[in-house]
């Protein structure tokens, strides 16, 4: 008889199909992790016996429920209530595949409609504002000259911060072309151009630190590898100091991410082909990379007001004097 305990499926869907099958790195594999830990803090909310749970017991109406909680009780944004119910359907999708008797069940799952969120455009540092951030490092301390290669190749790779810390010293190529080399979401590498002025400042690091090939490419006070909160209190360090010094003319919240969006907006600014914008982000899809377009206001008039120019120019005569009195005349029998 087939086993159709809950948790004998998820430990299939994780190990055998999220690992095996598709290779999601443990970025990923954490995220999906995370939605079936609060789905059983929701069901255990619900007196729930979580060992005896059965397949059956997660239906549709079980899964609204538990979107619902995740947005009033966890106060979930509409977008992480999203991705919860996308890595549901993605396990229901499963459980349709290898047990097709449960295809009324899983439909209804896989059916429920996401609910619509407003794509909020990124926020993003103006170059004067990255110049400062970048700057605000001592660079004649040890300290301040690793800040400074941490947050100057950051902004100039836009890696997300993953990357970042998952550099080895060996990953980086000086000379005439250089560039790093990252690991991406799903495992996907990618060669990533940096320009020579970061290129001395990752020299002048590597050097100072006496860091060997082998070695991760940044690290904490205690010699182990750098952590994602590691990068924020760096930032957030310089933040605070460049707040106390300019006051509210600077952003008064920075983050890892914040610097990647800032990157991605300053290329699109400078009119970089979006198709050369999203390898360069290691984006899956081009769609993702659009936001970008419409991030600076300012960007979208000027395009508007040149391709306006184009076309009235050419129009620019088309009525004479006496045409435009008729008109007029026309216009006012109309009130």
């Amino acid at each position: 008889m087939k086993d159709n305990y809950l948790s004998s499926y998820i430990q299939k869907y994780f190990l055998s199909y999220l690992i095996s099958q598709r290779g999601y790195g443990p970025n990923t594999i954490a995220s999906y992790r995370d939605t079936f830990k609060l789905l059983f803090t929701f069901l255990a909310s619900c007196d729930k016996q979580l060992l005896r749970l059965k397949l059956t017991d997660i239906d549709r109406d079980c899964v609204l429920k538990y979107l619902q909680w995740t947005e009033t009780e966890r106060r979930n944004t509409l977008s992480t209530r999203n991705l919860r119910l996308a890595v549901l359907k993605s396990f229901f999708s499963y459980v349709l595949a290898i047990s097709p008797e449960y295809s009324s069940q899983c439909s209804e799952i896989i059916n429920i409609p996401a609910k619509k969120a407003e794509k909020k455009q990124p926020i993003y540092l103006t170059e004067a504002e990255t110049k400062r951030l970048l700057n605000a490092p001592d660079r004649s301390s040890r300290e301040g000259i690793r800040h400074m290669a941490i947050l100057t190749l950051l902004y100039d790779s836009a890696c997300r911060v993953q990357e970042l810390i998952d550099l080895n010293v060996a990953n980086v190529t000086f000379g005439r072309c250089c560039r790093v080399f990252v690991k991406g979401k799903g495992s996907k590498y990618r060669e990533i151009p940096i320009f020579s002025d970061t290129s001395k400042v990752l020299q002048r690091y590597i050097k100072v630190y006496g860091l060997k090939p082998d070695e991760p490419l940044f690290t904490s006070r205690s010699g182990v590898r750098l952590t994602r909160a590691g990068v924020s209190y760096i930032i957030n360090k310089y933040n605070k100091l460049l707040q106390k010094e300019q006051g509210d003319s600077f952003m008064k919240s920075l983050s890892p991410h914040l610097l990647r969006h800032s990157k991605a907006t300053h290329l699109v600014n400078e009119n970089v082909n979006i198709y050369n914008v999203r390898d360069f982000l290691g984006h899956a899809s081009v769609t993702t990379t659009e936001i970008y377009l419409t991030s600076n206001p300012e960007r979208t008039k000027r395009a508007i007001e040149k391709a306006s120019s184009m076309i009235l120019a050419e129009e620019k005569d088309y009525y004479s004097l006496q045409q435009k009195d008729n008109l007029l005349s026309f216009l006012k029998t109309l009130v």
